[in-house]
């Protein structure tokens, strides 16, 4: 019976498009819960605590990587 020799070691360039997929992803996420604290009826936010805290942590992640 064959074995398929696999490699193991990742590739630079293929972590460089997970790590990109990732920041994507990650900034999609940060925009979607802005947009998603809009108050439904006044020109206002409704922001709970909690999310504020992870939304800035969010951006803090992504400004450091740069």
């Amino acid at each position: 019976m064959p074995f398929i020799d696999y490699d193991n070691e990742p590739n630079a360039e293929s972590n460089l498009v997970l790590d990109s997929n990732i920041r994507a992803e990650q900034v999609e996420v940060l925009l979607r819960n802005l947009v998603s604290l809009q108050h439904v009826e006044q020109d206002r936010f409704v922001i709970p605590f909690d999310d504020v805290i992870v939304t800035l942590n969010l951006a803090i992640s992504l400004l450091n990587r740069h």
